[in-house]
């Protein structure tokens, strides 16, 4: 009794044990970076898959596409022809077509948080481009440096505080949120580089309403503190690197209009100085000057109808829950700003006027 009583366990715990039946090898899987979403000729969507192969003592890259009604029909004909398995959670960039981000990405963003094959941790960028034509213009930088593709986004390599990280999971946040926006970085194919970052393009609801310079881009990131490195900017003849942003917000109302009152500081190092300013001169003319593009970059959202800042996120306790979906019509055309802007040069080095 007590052999069969072993037998038995033994029997049961062998069938529980079975949980790899299904695994697949790796040198049987393809591991796309970069998937592409655009409209199709003969069917609704068009979807590219970019897959870096080894060969040899390099790597290739092979770029796949598919039409059909449906992104995960696209994605399934794909895997079909392939004769490999494709692991899409080594997915790194979604890049969408222009065209499809102006009539709007709900839907496409709803399948990809839905599908649970890509990781919502995806970055999203939008091109003018034809898609293949990028991707196959990205995958020959990828064979003689695999990483250039993270690096450009990556904080601690070659990311630059103009550009805008758009997630999947934040754009899917905020297609569904009543008091927040996004803004999703526009590149295109480098002429001495791999990618060229255009600007951004502001969402509302998940549709593209227009486009932000570099410049304002910038502003983004600073105004919610999202700044890693120095980036240079250039009061008159002088250029600074800033170094610091500590940027307070302050939300009231005046009678009926939501005030904003926005108190930023930045710290800075001195790169260059070609004119007769002292430094505190030159502190005085950069904030003028950030605070102008401020005043600019609100006011060119508000013609847009889109709030990329996301300001409406400091009244969300400060209106009834029954009244936040009326921010964006009611609320947020009336905002009113009142920008204070003051910069410390921390550290003038060696410099001296030429």
């Amino acid at each position: 009794m007590r052999r069969l009583y072993t037998g038995a366990i033994l029997i049961v715990c062998a069938a529980l044990l079975t949980g790899c039946w299904d695994i697949k090898d790796l040198n049987h899987r393809v591991l796309p970076i970069v998937m592409g979403i655009s409209y199709g000729t003969s069917h609704k969507y068009r979807v590219h898959i970019q897959v870096p192969l080894p060969e040899k003592n390099r790597i290739i890259s092979e770029v796949y596409y598919k039409e059909a009604d449906t992104i995960s029909k696209a994605l399934t004909d794909i895997d079909t022809d392939i004769e490999a398995g494709i692991d899409y959670m080594h997915v790194q960039l979604i890049v969408i077509d222009r065209k499809v981000a102006e009539d709007g990405i709900e839907d496409e963003v709803a399948f990809i948080i839905r599908s649970e094959q890509i990781p919502s941790k995806v970055l999203l960028a939008i091109t003018s481009d034809n898609i293949k034509t990028l991707l196959t213009h990205t995958g020959k930088v990828l064979q003689n440096q695999e990483s250039a593709l993270i690096n450009f986004f990556n904080k601690n390599a070659g990311w630059s505080p103009e550009i805008n990280l758009a997630f999947v999971w934040s754009t899917f946040a905020a297609i569904h949120s009543d008091t927040e926006d996004i803004s999703i970085p526009i590149l295109r194919s480098g002429k001495s580089t791999m990618l060229e970052f255009m600007g951004s393009a502001v969402m509302s609801k998940g549709r593209m309403k227009g486009v932000i310079q570099k410049e304002q881009s910038l502003l983004i990131n600073l105004y919610k503190e999202l700044f890693e490195g120095t980036v240079v900017q250039t009061a008159g003849p002088t250029s600074v690197a800033i170094v610091g942003c500590k940027n307070k917000l302050h939300t009231d109302w005046n009678g009926q209009h939501p005030r904003l009152r926005m108190n930023m500081r930045l710290s800075l190092h001195l790169i260059e100085n070609n004119s007769e300013l002292s430094n505190r001169e030159i502190e005085e003319a950069f904030s003028n000057d950030i605070k102008k593009r401020y005043e600019e970059l609100f006011h060119q959202l508000l013609l847009l109808e889109s709030d990329a800042l996301g300001t409406g996120q400091y009244f969300r306790n400060k209106l009834p829950f029954n009244q936040l979906p009326e921010w964006r019509e009611k609320y947020y055309p009336q905002l009113e700003t009142d920008i204070r802007v003051v910069s410390n040069i921390r550290n003038s080095g060696d410099i001296t006027s030429n």
